[in-house]
């Protein structure tokens, strides 16, 4: 849609500081695809309700551009397409349908930036230049009155289109040059016949600035709580949290207030009478995003190789130390978890700190303690973790993806693999394995415990203890 500026009065926006999915196309019960095509038109008009914020109180509106594409679809199939007439606030769409509709039935009508047939608002600039010209949705709905021979007639004759993006002006209390914007209520990939809730923003403004519009689609009106991970030019790391209500096609203005990314978030977790505070970043790691070192689980070094050649204790078949109960595959200690001397978390940052345990793993999962939202920062997918515990709402941490070493290359880099300080004692090979955290990009799959041969060079995450 051509874009047409305007003024307005800015609208306020209330907001309040706090302290800190899976989505699955429908099974369609739409009739089989037909080989047949039929005519359709409608008239269209803009909806009056405005876009985005400038910074001279100017707003972004919408109007339609000859050769707009709108897409008819329902949640799981697309069936054909129209195309914009004439350009103007009104305009006559008209097209082919090439899948089978029925009467009666409601079908969505939806425009994705300049015909395309993808919106992806995962990557941002924090302009309304970059908003305007590569994140802009609309939507109407129509009901078929019936189906012809050679064309689909609809129950309405006119439908107005309403935008399904919401812009934010963040204003954060410094200058920053990268921004990650993470919620579980965003809608961030659509497709004409689906639509997915991976829940973050990355913003990369072209110049630092302490200003940035993001576009946003929320999956439903409610106060959310969101979360930023922030980097300035000098290549300090922020977070901070807001809560705040966020509704499709309209504007809002925020201001954020950034601090210094800790060592470590306490996300109220208590364990034997003592908080476990997660690290916020991997060991090893100089920014939150990344993998950090990798370590042999009871190596407490990085090497170039990981194999169970060079592996300290043992092969795989025959383990000379951490053989808790089982004869048959080494000398047996009565070990089970990593000694001090042997934690890789301990032996780098002091005794207060160390790996976690499989306990550690299995209460951040739980849900009553926290949420677990798939997401990405710093150029990495990961996994965000917020508290949910009274108290401590609003804090949280990012784990990245960063796969694991066999040998001298990297495996599975879209997967995320941390060792626990435990060794796993479910199976007959249990000796030559240790208990892991694991988690993929994937929408499809969620975070859950794990194992894997000790030799191999995995992550680790610290809790430091308190």
């Amino acid at each position: 849609m051509k874009k047409y500026y305007t003024l307005i009065r800015t609208l306020a926006f209330a907001v309040i500081l706090t302290g800190c999915g899976k989505i699955e196309p429908e099974t369609s019960s739409e009739p089989k695809e037909s080989p047949r095509e039929w005519k359709v038109s409608i008239q269209a008009s803009t909806s009056n309700g405005t876009k985005a914020l400038s910074e001279s109180g100017n707003t972004i509106s919408a109007a339609w551009e000859a050769g707009d594409v709108v897409y008819i679809c329902n949640s799981s199939n697309t069936f054909g397409q129209m195309t914009a007439e004439s350009s103007g606030t009104v305009t006559t769409l008209s097209g082919t349908v090439t899948k089978t509709m029925t009467a009666g039935k409601t079908y969505t009508l939806r425009y994705l930036q300049k015909g395309e047939n993808l919106l992806n608002l995962r990557s941002q600039k924090g302009t309304l230049a970059d908003l305007a010209k590569n994140h802009d949705m609309a939507e109407a709905t129509v009901t078929v009155k019936n189906v012809n021979g050679t064309e689909v007639v609809f129950e309405e004759n006119t439908v107005n289109f309403e935008s399904k993006i919401s812009i934010v002006k963040f204003t954060f209390d410094r200058v920053i040059n990268y921004v990650s914007v993470i919620c579980s209520n965003l809608k961030t990939y659509v497709r004409p016949g689906y639509s997915s809730n991976y829940s973050f923003i990355e913003v990369n403004p072209e110049e630092a600035t302490q200003n940035v519009y993001v576009a946003m689609s929320t999956l439903e009106a409610q106060k959310s709580i969101f979360l930023f991970l922030a980097k300035d030019a000098n290549g300090f790391y922020y977070i901070a949290a807001k809560r705040a209500q966020v509704e499709n096609g309209k504007n809002y203005g925020v201001n954020v207030s950034l601090r210094s990314m800790p060592d470590y978030v306490d996300l109220g977790i208590v364990r034997d009478g003592k908080s476990v505070c997660w690290g916020t970043k991997n060991l090893g790691a100089s920014s939150p995003g990344e993998a950090g070192n990798y370590y042999a689980w009871a190596e407490t070094s990085t090497k170039t190789s990981y194999s169970w050649d060079n592996y300290a204790y043992g092969s795989y078949s025959w383990i000379t130390k951490y053989d808790p109960d089982r004869p048959d595959q080494g000398v047996v200690d009565g070990l089970a978890s990593l000694l001090p001397e042997d934690d890789a978390a301990t032996s780098a940052l002091g005794e207060k700190w160390r790996t976690p345990s499989l306990n550690d793993f299995n209460d951040l999962l739980n849900s009553a303690n926290t949420e677990a939202i798939l997401s990405g920062a710093y150029g990495r997918w990961g996994y965000t973790f917020l508290s949910k515990i009274d108290g401590y709402t609003g804090r949280f941490i990012f784990l990245p993806v960063g796969g694991y070493y066999k040998d001298d290359t990297r495996q599975d880099g879209g997967y995320g693999y941390y060792w626990s300080s435990q060794i796993d004692q479910t199976s007959w090979t249990s000796s030559s394995f240790a208990n892991t955290f694991k988690f993929s990009n994937s929408i499809y799959s969620s975070p859950s415990t794990s194992r894997m041969e000790r030799a191999y060079g995995l992550s680790v995450r610290p809790v430091y203890i308190q």
